[in-house]
């Protein structure tokens, strides 16, 4: 059985995490609108990285990988990596392994099947809202990691209008 401190800490992460997902950002983190140093005043040093293309934090909610345009237009990297015409360190991308339990039918997500974006070799589903910029990714009923990318409002970032998706 779940004792009482254990179901408060879930209810705590489940809280937290459905006001997370209702924007684009993530502690005040916007994808192609915030620089690295943006991100080192609210996280601090990064656990992994430096001047790299990806850094890793270290967070509540489990491990925080923040990804940064290495140069402005970058092709050939998966989803939302590249293709975008924002300056040298700006953040890309935010993936959060979560490393508490989080079922997907907690989050109350609408319209869920029509987000399906692919299963991979893992067995893990990605469901991603392009309105948004968000990305589940799911094994079996669990949320194992959560991505902030570009939202459909950044499109006019985009260098190339009809550049090909690659999946990860």
């Amino acid at each position: 059985m779940i004792g009482a401190k254990s179901r408060t800490l879930c209810c705590v992460v489940v809280l937290c995490l459905a006001q997370l997902v209702v924007g684009k950002s993530w502690h005040g983190i916007v994808p192609l609108h915030s620089s690295r140093d943006d991100v080192r005043r609210l996280l601090g040093k990064p656990i992994f990285g430096g001047e790299g293309a990806i850094e890793l934090f270290e967070s509540k909610e489990g491990h925080v990988y923040v990804r940064y345009a290495r140069q402005p237009c970058e092709e050939g990297l998966p989803a939302d990596w590249g293709n975008w015409n924002v300056a040298k360190d700006t953040v890309v991308n935010i993936q959060i392994t979560l490393t508490e339990d989080l079922r997907l039918r907690d989050l109350k997500i609408r319209k869920l099947k029509s987000m399906k974006w692919y299963t991979d070799e893992s067995g893990a589903t990605y469901y991603h809202d392009k309105l948004k910029g968000i990305e589940y990714q799911v094994v079996g009923e669990l949320v194992t990691a959560i991505t902030y990318g570009p939202a459909r409002t950044d499109r006019m970032l985009k260098c190339k209008k009809n550049a090909p998706v690659i999946r990860y």
